[in-house]
């Protein structure tokens, strides 16, 4: 009878441990079942996200390409103000020529004339291209040319002292240096 007891004692552990068993698979599939569910969710959100990123890439395929077509537009057009404030001194300067041929009058010719070289240096000042002043400064080589030098004791060494053709600038950057001579000390000569 003792044998008896103790096996029902060892079923009955058996069955406790069956029973604890059958918790911990229940709970080891509850937590399959949530990590199923949470891969899944993160699969959804991969997709999600690959989505996008195609979306984002096209986008800035189309920006680039965008951006292409201004940069061209801006280089076959970016001109264009200057170019039609150009048009009327060209047309001022027609009407300048055919009064000319008809006229011998000088003085207004060249009145005429005056206006129009004052109305292309209002253009140019408005789009920003400034005249070089130089005369009578410190030779600069990086706004202006030297393309003679002359001795002379009535000017400092290395000054301007006559300017050849003008320099201009754009925005502040040289676009055509002057040319100048400059002076020189008669020592340097001899």
């Amino acid at each position: 009878m003792e044998e008896r007891e103790q096996l029902k004692e060892e079923l009955e552990e058996v069955k406790e441990e069956i029973k604890k068993e059958e918790e911990e698979v229940k709970e080891l599939e509850s937590r399959v079942r949530e990590l199923e569910e949470k891969v899944r969710k993160l699969e959804n959100i991969a997709k999600n996200s690959n989505i996008r990123a195609m979306e984002l890439q096209r986008e800035l395929e189309y920006m680039k390409e965008r951006y292409r077509r201004d940069l061209e537009e801006q280089r076959k057009f970016g001109h264009e103000k200057l170019a039609l404030d150009l048009l009327n001194v060209l047309d001022n300067f027609e009407r300048a020529l055919s009064a000319a041929e008809t006229t011998r009058d000088f003085d207004s010719l060249l009145k005429g004339v005056e206006m129009i070289y004052s109305e292309l240096r209002r253009i140019l000042e408005k789009h920003n291209v400034e005249e070089i002043e130089v005369e009578g400064k410190e030779f600069d080589p990086h706004v202006a040319e030297a393309v003679e030098t002359m001795a002379t004791s009535e000017h400092p060494p290395n000054t301007v002292i006559k300017v050849l053709q003008k320099g201009y600038m754009l925005h502040g950057k040289v676009i055509r240096p002057a040319k100048v001579v400059v002076s020189v000390s008669e020592e340097e000569i001899t």
